[in-house]
């Protein structure tokens, strides 16, 4: 071999991952974007099968035909397999969806996006998952289940955790991967309960969670819109007592994160509190707290629970939370300093950045 020829063959051995796709995005864009749909079909079967192509093809909004030609391929590569009963992942497609989830993070530069919240925010950790879960469902649950994992791997023997309640959260717990025997672990909510909606409510996802993780739980058993004087005379009931007690003992923090309109109206503030919080700047919300564009409080509802002066006490707190919708909420809620580890989505990332003024 010629020297040109060694010089090329040790450039190609030094080329990182990274430098292969920004290749791959120059020189065949519509490779990167063929692959970007098989990753997509693949997670959305993962999620939802079995499923027929044609409510598939719905929930990305493809074509059926162009979704059965890229069936098609997959299943020639043995990643998926048909049956009557609709498309499911083989063994095999199982196996490289989650490595094809890093790679297609590299195509998309969700790396970078992540670099870009950890300095902006001052996180300790920000993991973005490729896609909007405004647009796609599958992208929330991916998000859930990566956060049910930085979750398990947070915790220790003697943990209290606090989960908060939500979409996101009961989604979290339901994709927490169940542990294989007893932990002496305690889950409880870290607020009280919103909405009619049971199954999003903190306690049902404490429980959950639980459940899943092998160990115990607590709950309040109480709406989170309680006034204060109610507030009070409730939390002096011994039951009660023992377990806002435990919730203050908590090492980890689980909480979503919401718009200020949406969480608003989710406790049931009247139309002109709700002028009033919007008036005051307010973007998001978290554990009753509402904050403007500089993560400043602005607005504070009375409940039972952990309050923000707890949370400089716990050691984890972590955010999972996505949805282009929900970019300035996020913003909002990184700024006030609380969190630690943010899961988030491309489009709430890129979002966020845009309303700090960062064009990443």
């Amino acid at each position: 071999m010629d020297h040109a020829g060694r010089t090329a063959s040790s450039r190609a051995q030094m080329l990182s991952a990274e430098e292969i796709v920004s290749l791959h995005r120059r020189v065949m864009p519509e490779f990167c974007e063929r692959i970007i749909l098989r990753y997509n079909i693949l997670r959305h079967v993962s999620y939802a099968q079995p499923i027929g192509r044609r409510a598939l093809a719905q929930s990305l909004g493809e074509s059926e035909r162009h979704v059965r030609r890229e069936e098609n391929i997959l299943r020639t590569a043995g990643l998926v397999v048909v049956g009557s009963d609709g498309i499911r992942l083989s063994k095999d497609g199982e196996d490289i969806l989650w490595d094809l989830g890093e790679y297609v993070g590299l195509l998309v530069g969700t790396g970078r996006l992540e670099g870009l919240l950890q300095q902006e925010f001052g996180l300790r950790q920000a993991i973005v998952i490729a896609g909007d879960s405004d647009e796609d469902e599958a992208v929330k649950r991916e998000m859930a289940r990566v956060g049910a994992c930085v979750l398990r791997d947070a915790i220790s023997d003697g943990d209290v955790v606090a989960v908060c309640g939500g979409t996101t959260m009961a989604e979290l717990a339901a994709h927490t991967v169940p542990a294989p025997g007893k932990r002496n672990v305690v889950v409880v909510p870290a607020r009280g309960s919103l909405g009619e909606d049971v199954e999003k409510q903190a306690d049902t996802v404490a429980a959950l969670l639980a459940k899943k993780l092998g160990g115990a739980y607590r709950i309040l058993n109480l709406p989170d819109d309680l006034g204060c004087e109610l507030a009070a005379s409730v939390a002096e009931e011994p039951r009660i007592r023992e377990v806002l007690d435990t919730i203050k003992q908590s090492r980890i923090v689980v909480h979503g994160v919401g718009t200020a309109v949406e969480m608003a109206r989710r406790r049931n503030i009247s139309p002109s509190e709700i002028d009033e919080i919007v008036g005051l700047g307010a973007v998001g919300e978290a554990f009753g707290f509402y904050f403007d564009r500089d993560g400043k409080v602005v607005y504070t509802t009375s409940s039972l629970g952990l309050r923000l002066t707890d949370l400089s006490a716990v050691n984890t707190v972590m955010c999972v939370g996505g949805g282009s919708s929900k970019g300035h909420a996020l913003a909002a809620v990184l700024y006030n300093g609380f969190p630690h580890i943010v899961v988030t989505d491309e489009g709430a990332a890129r979002a966020a950045l845009v309303a700090v003024g960062d064009p990443e």
